[in-house]
């Protein structure tokens, strides 16, 4: 274990009212009652992907089409210049 990483979780644990052993304990506990890890680790492009997005929309930069079909054809577009790249 990384020696740095251990003293900031001994701090929080200690923090929280418990010693970094029950800390430990806890969460292997929570692991078997859960059958897994008892957090969801992720790298979610999609979170990342929409906080651009609303980010776009706030700052005005945005594409309006007047119809659904219109809105169709461009993501269709969109999809084929996305295949091409990665050919």
């Amino acid at each position: 274990m990384d020696p740095d990483q251990k003293k900031k979780a001994e701090q929080v644990a200690n923090d929280m009212g418990i010693d970094l052993t029950t800390a430990v304990n806890l969460f292997i506990s929570q692991m078997i009652k859960e059958n897994g890890l008892p957090f969801k680790p992720t790298n979610d492009s999609v979170a990342i992907d929409l906080a651009g997005a609303l980010e776009d929309v706030k700052n005005g930069n945005v594409t309006e089409f007047n119809s659904a079909d219109e809105f169709m054809k461009h993501l269709y577009e969109l999809e084929n210049d996305d295949s091409s790249d990665n050919s």
